[in-house]
């Protein structure tokens, strides 16, 4: 009898990777919408400004987007270069 060579008890680090790095980012993009609208609150007294809300300001709305989205997008990248750096 022989052990097949593609039979590895072990799993395979890259997979690893292409696994962990989307559940990775999903965590922290929940997580820097929480630190910036406890930010957000914290600073105003008022919660973040929504786009369904049309009692706010579409420049307040649009500001806001645009800083979530800028933030998010940092960590998106920080992360993805993170992980192929581990490679």
């Amino acid at each position: 009898m022989s052990i097949e060579q593609g039979s590895s008890s072990t799993p395979d680090p890259n997979m690893i990777l292409k696994v962990a790095a989307p559940l990775i980012a999903v965590g922290a993009t929940w997580a820097v919408r929480k630190v910036m609208e406890k930010g957000y609150s914290g600073l105003t007294g008022n919660a973040p400004p929504r786009a369904t809300d049309p009692d706010q300001g579409l420049t307040r709305v649009l500001l806001w987007a645009t800083a979530t989205a800028t933030a998010i997008a940092v960590v998106d990248v920080v992360i993805s270069r993170t992980m192929h750096k581990s490679r």
